[in-house]
């Protein structure tokens, strides 16, 4: 019978071991290895999960940086919402100010001009439209405005070419990009991205400063 190392709990074979045990049981002590041995990175990963404590090694240290990041929060790496990009299902991001918690994408369109105000309720959903407003006629819109149809279609609209509104609303577009004439006014279509909340958010920290 097989016994177990102190630290990481490796197995020892035993030479009265069956040899298929042994080799399952060799297998397992290489994937706890590989599962501890150092990482290299360039920056903070931007995907995947990690455990508080991580840490990930700077593969460019320079004097005055540091020797590389450690996670103080397990949870999933994201990239920061960005303004105007495109997302599809299941992509993931983080507020650029750090609330604790990842989002996912669960509708694909394009994020709003300004950054959503983030719940951090369990499984909250959300339409990314934040400083958006119900299209009306005879309004004066500056660019980068954010309409939506009085009968929602699943798409915002952002001025492109500031103007008064016209009397009347307009037959909007619903193809991503096409242009939306609104008598001086002109509005780009979008199909709007639908968030939800998805648990916790790695936090990396650097460590080891050189110098």
């Amino acid at each position: 019978m097989s016994a177990e190392t102190n630290k990481l709990k490796l197995k020892k074979p035993s030479f009265t071991d069956e040899i298929e045990k042994t080799i399952r049981e060799l297998g397992e002590n290489f994937d706890t290895l590989d599962l501890i041995s150092d990482d290299y990175v360039s920056a903070t990963p931007t995907s995947g999960d990690y455990v508080r404590t991580k840490r990930l090694y700077n593969t460019s240290p320079i004097y005055g940086g540091f020797v590389g990041w450690v996670n103080v929060r397990t949870g999933k790496a994201a990239p920061m919402w960005r303004s105007l990009k495109a997302y599809v299902n299941g992509d993931y991001i983080i507020p650029n100010v750090d609330n604790g918690h990842v989002y996912i994408c669960v509708q694909s369109g394009q994020s709003a001009f300004t950054e959503p105000i983030f719940p951090v309720s369990t499984g909250v959903e959300f339409n990314d439209t934040r400083m958006s407003s119900t299209w009306a006629a005879t309004t004066q819109y500056k660019l980068n405005d954010i309409v939506l149809p009085t009968i929602d279609n699943g798409r915002f609209y952002i001025c492109i070419q500031a103007g008064e509104s016209g009397n009347t609303e307009p037959p909007w577009q619903q193809v991503d990009g096409a242009t939306t004439y609104d008598k001086n006014a002109s509005w780009a279509t979008y199909r709007i991205t639908r968030w939800k909340e998805a648990g916790s958010a790695a936090l990396f920290y650097p460590f080891g400063k050189i110098g």
